[in-house]
């Protein structure tokens, strides 16, 4: 069987290389798309995942985002009827699930952001078997178009599946001159996508930072405007390259992210973590915080103080970190188990609908 997977957000790089390694070692035949967008490709080429890039993201207009969402659609229907898949796999994807719709292709995909109202319109209609974290209302996904009997909700988060074989490595903190467990990690705010609804001339974390003077902090920003705002802090260092961010999390005293995806990741790996997203909060952040392992704030004085009760007690949450997310269920476990059965049958099972929560 040979299976289509269409990567178009740099965390779906990770989210999906596990997928793609466990497919790859039962033989399917693969065929990965991507996108030009914020360094993505680059991220691939370092997980050693072959792709064919077909179009681009379209900035931060709307008229941008259509008009390359069309073309990318244009592009894709092209490679597709060429190459012949018989199953498509995807994660917030606008493209893939019309092309497969329009050339009677079975799909499976991941949603996860139950904000991001635009994209689920243009996604769940056209999706087979829609796989996501229980903690979004199902009712939520219906009324972007999704098919109840599509769905299939897992206990668990998406990013739990970005840890697939990894192994912390202490190079990125020699290239950057850190110790471990001794600096803070940063994320500033998702400017450029279609749910932000926040002030993209100015980040939360300016007022965090001058708060913070006595430890290093590790700053991820997603546009080179965003980093230039963040040049005349003295214990700021910026990355000048895509780098192995799963250990500079793993070895972090602290997270604290203005978006959604490092933050997950960080709570995967047990890092304590601190969420100053400015905007409506997702359900999987709402129920983070409901068990315990999050915190969340857009107030610099109390983002501080929360900062430094975490680092005081780090080892001793780190511990109840793990020990609450040891037993939720991984996203690679339930796709490949949709795959197998679809290969099987022939068909999707229709699931037992959950209760709304």
């Amino acid at each position: 069987m040979k299976i289509w997977i269409d990567i178009v957000n740099a965390p779906h790089a990770h989210f999906f290389k596990g997928i793609i390694r466990e497919l790859e070692k039962r033989g399917y035949e693969l065929l990965i798309t991507t996108r030009e967008f914020d360094g993505l490709t680059d991220i691939l080429d370092m997980l050693g995942i072959s792709y064919y890039v077909v179009g681009k993201h379209g900035g931060s207009t709307l008229e941008g985002k259509l008009l390359a969402s069309v073309e990318r659609q244009h592009k894709l229907a092209k490679l597709i009827i060429e190459e012949k898949p018989d199953l498509a796999l995807y994660k917030n994807s606008p493209e893939a699930p019309r092309v497969a719709f329009g050339l009677a292709i079975p799909t499976i995909g991941f949603a996860d952001n139950d904000t991001a109202t635009a994209v689920n319109k243009l996604m769940l209609p056209y999706t087979k078997r829609l796989v996501y974290p229980k903690a979004i209302d199902a009712y939520d996904l219906i009324k972007c178009g999704a098919d109840a009997n599509s769905l299939h909700p897992i206990n668990g988060f998406p990013e739990l599946a970005h840890l697939y074989g990894f192994k912390p490595d202490k190079q990125p903190l020699r290239e950057l001159g850190l110790e471990p467990y001794s600096y803070i990690v940063m994320r500033t705010e998702p400017i450029k996508a279609n749910y932000f609804n926040g002030d993209a001339e100015k980040s939360i974390l300016e007022g965090v930072i001058p708060l913070l003077p006595e430890i290093p902090i590790v700053l991820f920003p997603r546009t080179e405007e965003q980093g230039k705002r963040f040049e005349k802090f003295k214990n700021v260092i910026i990355p000048g390259h895509i780098m192995d961010s799963l250990s500079l999390l793993y070895y972090a005293k602290l997270m604290i992210g203005a978006g959604g995806t490092m933050n997950r990741e960080a709570i995967a790996l047990g890092t304590p973590t601190i969420s100053t997203y400015p905007g409506k909060l997702l359900a999987i952040t709402k129920w983070l915080i409901k068990l315990g392992v999050k915190f969340h704030s857009t107030n610099p004085i109390e983002i501080a103080k929360k900062s430094e009760e975490f680092l005081k007690k780090n080892g001793s949450f780190r511990s109840f970190i793990r020990h609450t997310i040891a037993g939720l269920e991984n996203p690679i476990d339930v796709i490949l188990k949709e795959i197998e059965t679809y290969e099987e049958l022939g068909t999707f099972i229709p699931l037992q609908q959950p209760q709304e929560l």
